[in-house]
């Protein structure tokens, strides 16, 4: 095999480890976050017996899954980016405000509508905000070391959309879990090998730490 052949086919592997990295820790993330969440009404129940685990479970889902979400990407993209502890901020307030956002959305639409908007297309658009608010708030990281932030939103848009084609409304079994952490993940993934390969012009395979140099 010639060099040329192996050197193509090692930034090959390399970039298809890095988002199969990508998508297991952001898989990872959601996964964990869920057990923290369960133990967490668990012990509430044992030390109050008549709390309402709704509305715990309401009040401390989105920042747990946030922030776990931000620190296990964290994780994969540390040795590839500068100061990339800036993720997890970003990461977990683009997840909480893109909630807020979409969730004052349903409200006031269903009362303008006069009818529960989660469902149907009224749902997807609501997917739509909460992954358009992540890309956003994860661009004052990348612009030091990508181009291309346009796309990274976008797909980070149509992940989520994605996400609540196959999901729906409520995350009841194992496998919404799974697909809240891996669906928009692939597609936030690609996005990630595509702009860092169009910014490098070799993609994710450069050996060495911080393979993207910072932007001044």
């Amino acid at each position: 095999m010639s060099d040329s052949a192996l050197h193509t086919r090692g930034k090959l592997s390399s970039s298809v480890l890095l988002w199969a990295s990508w998508v297991a820790a952001s898989t990872a993330a959601i996964l964990l976050g869920f057990a923290i969440l369960y133990l967490s009404i668990f012990l509430a129940k044992a030390v109050i017996p008549g709390v309402n685990e709704d509305r715990v479970f309401g009040y401390i889902m989105f920042p747990v899954l946030a922030a776990l979400l931000g620190i296990l990407q964290w994780v994969v993209l540390r040795k590839r980016m500068a100061r990339a502890g800036w993720w997890v901020a970003a990461t977990a307030g683009g997840l909480l405000v893109g909630g807020a956002v979409a969730g004052g959305f349903a409200q006031i639409a269903g009362r303008v509508l006069g009818r529960n908007v989660y469902g149907g297309q009224s749902l997807l658009a609501l997917y739509a905000i909460v992954g358009f608010s992540l890309g956003l708030a994860q661009i004052p990281v990348l612009r030091r070391h990508i181009r291309g932030w346009v796309l990274w939103v976008l797909l980070s848009a149509l992940g989520w959309l994605a996400l609540g084609l196959v999901m729906g409304v409520s995350i009841d079994r194992t496998a919404d879990m799974v697909a809240l952490g891996a669906i928009p993940a692939a597609f936030s993934g690609l996005a990630l090998l595509w702009l860092w390969r169009a910014e490098t012009g070799e993609g994710a395979s450069s050996p060495s730490p911080g393979v993207v140099n910072e932007r001044k």
